[in-house]
């Protein structure tokens, strides 16, 4: 077999290998893409929730602090409900009190 028949039998089988790394690759950078997409998606949608879970829980520590004032006022149902989550190991902070928003 001369030189140049086995550069060319050799040729074939190189650049198919070449050319199946280069669609691997290929395949591999686009689902990364489509991932990426898929967790920046993921992320915009997590950060909605988040803002509205921040506004439901300074709601409720106003309505937990507005409760636990009325406690110190002398309500005996507030006082009942303060006791009742001091058990279970809920602690308010009267100072988170804010002015209700309208």
């Amino acid at each position: 077999m001369s030189e140049r028949e086995r550069l060319r039998n050799s040729f074939v089988p190189l650049l198919m290998g070449l050319l199946t790394l280069v669609v691997w690759f290929g395949f591999q950078a686009f689902q990364l893409m489509k991932e990426r997409e898929n967790f920046a998606t993921l992320h915009a949608n997590q950060n909605t929730i988040y803002t509205n879970a921040q506004k439901m829980r300074a709601q409720l520590d106003t309505i937990a602090a507005e409760l636990a004032k009325l406690a110190q006022a002398g309500n005996p149902n507030a006082a009942q409900m303060v006791n009742a989550l001091m058990q279970r190991g809920i602690t308010i902070d009267p100072t988170k009190a804010k002015p209700a928003e309208k």
